[in-house]
């Protein structure tokens, strides 16, 4: 049997240019488990499957997703990745923030097109030499 290949924080947070110390506040709120630290060297150790959550938390940032809501999904996915009420309530979630997105969108129209007319009021403003 071969071993399971581990990582220590370092590794980690090099793999995903993030900082130690933002892997271990995952581990403070309960998103990421470290193993029992190395014997010889007591640094913190995670697996290969700490380290595909660590890859879904920072997916899920990327998205826009909360930490609770990536927490909530990453509990759906390993309970059950393959469970029709896990996909619905991931298909929800994607939902949701997409609409979320078509409102910040709008937002930022109706302010481009504020700035825009500002704008051009004061470029017709200016005193022509």
């Amino acid at each position: 049997m071969t071993e399971e290949k581990v990582f220590t924080i370092s590794e980690l947070a090099t793999m995903f240019d993030i900082s130690s110390r933002t892997i271990r506040y995952y581990e403070e709120i309960g998103m990421l488990f470290s193993e029992n630290r190395d014997s010889l060297t007591k640094q913190r150790t995670y697996t290969n499957r700490e380290r595909r959550r660590l890859k879904m938390i920072l997916r899920g940032k990327k998205l826009g997703f909360s930490l609770q809501e990536i927490k909530e999904m990453i509990g759906l996915y390993e309970s059950n990745p393959e469970g029709e009420a896990e996909k619905s309530r991931i298909i929800a979630f994607a939902d949701s923030k997409l609409k979320e997105i078509e409102e910040q969108i709008m937002q930022l129209q109706m302010l481009r097109e504020d700035i825009l007319t500002y704008k051009e009021k004061y470029e017709n403003s200016r005193v022509k030499t």
